[in-house]
């Protein structure tokens, strides 16, 4: 096993676990101690771990993730304006891609385009647009199922991914700061970025109660195309984003 997956493995077991002892690194990756030692500064490094005597644990998260039927209440207005601005950025034809957001949910809960493929793991997503056009094909990936989230998740998941082209992919995020997009889970980066791999351009939708939200888990800004946001931007986070070249479009200006 090379390095890439025993830190893959390592991540995993931590987020099964919460917490590791070196020994047991040890011995669930068959490998010597200056190996797991090296591989845990690499985790380290990328702040992705904390370590305590003995061993490693999930970073402490620095703000609470709201539960999916918290979130689709929270700041709906907000989300809902997100929503219609987004809607201009689909054309007919398209294939797409949903995220599991209770921003993206309002997306396809307005959407009223014809001749259309939208490809989601949201169970709600896929529910909500099967209702609606008829003319619109509406792909659930498959995969392992968590009943909390309402989405579909796992290496299947992901491998679904690359047979598919998206000329547009909507995705949320619990967070965003100058240092990035923020994700409470591991997966929720993994699928992210296999998202903007399969995409030709991505939108990134997030009201103001995201703002200056870390958590355990980061995206980089490269790969965005454009985030829309119901409230402008600090200086700061608006400058890192030009230097990425991400367009910017705020319903509340």
């Amino acid at each position: 096993m090379n390095q890439k997956d025993r830190l893959k493995t390592i991540l995993e077991l931590l987020e099964e676990r919460k917490e590791l002892s070196t020994e047991e690194l040890i011995e669930e990756l068959a490998v010597s101690k200056d190996t797991i030692r090296r591989d845990i500064l690499v985790l380290l490094n990328q702040e992705l771990v904390e370590r305590y005597r003995g061993g490693i644990s999930l970073p402490v998260m620095k703000e609470k993730i709201q539960t999916y039927t918290d979130r689709m209440i929270a700041n709906a207005k907000a989300k809902n304006a997100i929503a219609l601005k987004a809607i201009e950025e689909i054309k007919p034809h398209q294939v797409l891609f949903f995220d599991v957001s209770t921003t993206v949910q309002m997306i396809a809960d307005h959407l009223n385009h014809e001749q259309l493929m939208i490809v989601t793991q949201s169970v709600d997503n896929a529910f909500v647009l099967s209702k609606k056009n008829k003319t619109n094909d509406v792909f659930l990936l498959g995969g392992l199922f968590d009943a909390q989230s309402h989405l579909i998740y796992g290496e299947a998941t992901i491998e679904q991914l690359s047979t598919f082209l998206f000329d547009c992919a909507f995705i949320g995020a619990a967070g965003i700061s100058t240092n990035g997009v923020f994700y409470s889970e591991l997966t929720d980066i993994q699928m992210k970025k296999a998202i903007i791999k399969n995409a030709k351009k991505v939108c990134l939708v997030v009201d103001s109660s995201k703002m200056a939200v870390e958590t355990s888990f980061k995206l980089a800004f490269s790969g965005i195309d454009l985030i829309i946001s119901n409230r402008p931007f600090s200086k700061e986070l608006k400058n890192k984003l030009e230097d990425y070249n991400i367009q910017i479009i705020i319903t509340e200006e």
